[in-house]
């Protein structure tokens, strides 16, 4: 017995002197935590539960359209050709609508609290701004390489017919493209991330690390293994820094980069 509670009492003071380590060196290179509202109004467990069910019902919407994959199953008039401008659009609205406006309705309506306190809020330091640069340079070599692969191609560009005029069909698209991974940072690293936040600590972004690794299932399957480093990247920033603006400014660039390195690929540049 005594050398089993030594055992533990030894391994217990080793895995406290990893995480001081741990904590020192994201003090280091990310900064001290910074001040944000906190919560006014629900408890944790009443935030936690309301979150976790609207997402699943947002998450089904956003992916399958709300029902209509095509704007034509709508109205017949409205029928759009699947690989045009048009129909990306039309998904790109569905992300407007379920993955910021509704959650922000909860977050003002429902938990009457500031979005500030859900990560929409500027931080920028010196230190953040180095480690976002330092985390693109290691991802857009890795980017370059999966271009040169099939499965990558035969995924990107999202919007494949590009028109004679493709330059003003990929600025639009590359616009709304960005607009949207503005609504799905909001959604992940926002809404349900900091939802969880106050009932799971830190384990909420494995818990929101779930759901967004699954709406990557269509995509190449590097992406999809990539989705589960970028939720776990992001969503410890994201709670660090209580701010979404680092996970906005990798994944949007990250995100134009695949398009164009696809649209390279291809012969358009």
């Amino acid at each position: 017995m005594a050398v089993a509670e030594g055992i533990r009492a030894g391994s217990a003071r080793i895995a406290d002197t990893i995480a001081e380590a741990f904590w020192r060196a994201v003090d280091r290179v990310v900064g001290p935590v910074p001040d944000v509202p906190r919560a006014q109004s629900l408890d944790a467990d009443r935030r936690a539960t309301i979150a976790l069910w609207t997402a699943a019902v947002i998450i089904i919407l956003v992916l399958f359209n709300g029902g209509f994959d095509n704007a034509g199953d709508i109205y017949p008039g409205w029928a759009m050709n699947e690989d045009g401008l048009a129909n990306h659009l039309y998904w790109v609205s569905w992300g407007y609508v379920f993955e910021l406006l509704v959650p922000l309705g909860i977050i003002l309506l429902v938990f009457r609290e500031s979005p500030a306190r859900y990560g929409v809020r500027w931080y920028m330091t010196k230190k953040t701004f180095v480690l976002y640069a330092s985390l693109l340079s290691v991802m857009l070599p890795l980017l370059f390489w999966a271009s040169t692969r099939q499965s990558f191609l035969d995924t990107y560009p999202f919007v494949r017919d590009l028109g004679s005029n493709w330059h003003r069909t990929i600025a639009i698209w590359e616009v709304a493209y960005v607009t949207r991974f503005v609504t799905l940072e909001f959604f992940f690293r926002g809404y349900l991330l900091f939802a969880l936040e106050e009932k799971l600590g830190y384990t909420a972004i494995a818990a929101t690390t779930v759901p967004y690794a699954m709406i990557h299932f269509s995509k190449p399957f590097p992406e999809a293994m990539g989705a589960i480093v970028a939720g776990a990247v992001l969503g410890f920033l994201a709670l660090r820094t209580r701010s979404i603006v680092g996970g906005l400014i990798i994944h949007c660039t990250v995100a134009v980069s695949m398009d164009m390195l696809a649209l390279w690929r291809m012969g358009y540049f």
